[in-house]
């Protein structure tokens, strides 16, 4: 999928796997500040079994996973984590190297996987959890209508602490109000 700016959302695969890795190696003392699982990934085969994993979601329909280019360039990944099909709702997570960062990538591929999660998947309701430290990744859900519900005291163990988790979420009305103001505009 082709978004503005140079911006490509491509379906996770195994070819992305050394690309991903690589740029998770490049980019490992920032992300290490955000992302819990750094250290469960060493080498290219750990990126492998990830993209297996993501995979399989996406094959049953349980949560598409994209890589994000920049200008021909591998920047980042974007996706849902698990829908939970009961409650008809879903969870959307994001990295993006440093360098790429303040470009719109990330806004514009959230704003992609909305429109894929209210119109194909028929979700109610997305959720994106950050670290309430992490002001860039904040940002995101504020800047496309998100409601912030709540801040989750010590949610997760990073490293040699705890960091306190917001939780935002949009719902399908909400997101229907925003689109079709857009539109009207």
């Amino acid at each position: 999928m082709e978004l503005a700016d140079g911006v490509i959302l491509e379906p996770l695969n195994q070819s992305h796997a050394q690309g991903l890795f690589d740029l998770t190696e490049a980019n490992r003392e920032y992300l290490r500040n955000w992302i819990p699982w750094l250290d469960t990934t060493k080498a290219v085969t750990d990126t492998e079994q990830f993209v297996a994993s993501a995979v399989a979601l996406q094959e049953k329909g349980d949560g598409p996973t994209f890589i994000l280019f920049y200008r021909g360039s591998m920047c980042g990944i974007v996706g849902y984590h698990k829908f939970n099909r009961r409650n008809h709702s879903g969870g959307i997570g994001y990295w993006l190297g440093q360098d790429y960062q303040g470009k719109g990538i990330i806004t514009q591929a959230v704003g992609r996987l909305l429109d894929l999660g209210f119109g194909v998947f028929q979700l109610n309701k997305v959720e994106i959890c950050c670290a309430s430290e992490n002001h860039k990744s904040a940002a995101i859900p504020k800047r496309l209508g998100f409601v912030h519900d709540g801040t989750l005291r010590q949610n997760e163990w990073l490293y040699d602490h705890y960091v306190d988790h917001h939780v935002f979420s949009l719902l399908k009305s909400e997101y229907l109000q925003t689109r079709s103001s857009v539109c009207n505009e």
